[in-house]
């Protein structure tokens, strides 16, 4: 970590402990880091949660445990092209970037599947 990064994290952590309140600070953040905390509040806005990967880059084992499927769902995700990913050796490595996109790709194909259902059953009459 850098040393501007670390004053900046020793900044956070002591203006977290002063207040219970806002927290209120003024950071130097490299541009890497400071898309990275911008993320944050990005997917808790849009999704209700916030998933922070230890890694630029996770396994299939990490991916799939990020999106609840089994591994090989995951792979059979990847291999149609449906999550991006690279290839590092011999091993598949996913970026946090995509298994967002997927991820709120399939809330938003469930939500659609959702309102369709509703309003077929709304139109046979089984909402009575």
């Amino acid at each position: 970590m850098t040393d501007v990064l670390e004053g900046d994290v020793q900044a956070l952590r002591a203006a977290l402990a002063r207040t219970t309140g806002e927290v209120h600070v003024t950071l130097n953040l490299p541009r890497k880091a400071a898309r990275k905390v911008l993320a944050l509040p990005d997917a808790e806005r849009t999704s209700g949660a916030v998933v922070v990967p230890a890694r630029e880059l996770q396994t299939t084992i990490e991916a799939a445990a990020l999106l609840g499927v089994s591994r090989p769902t995951l792979m059979k995700h990847v291999g149609s092209g449906e999550i991006d990913h690279v290839m590092v050796g011999s091993h598949h490595r996913i970026d946090a970037a995509p298994l967002a996109a997927f991820e709120q790709a399939r809330r938003e194909r469930r939500a659609k599947a959702a309102a369709d259902l509703a309003a077929f059953s709304n139109e046979i009459g089984l909402d009575d």
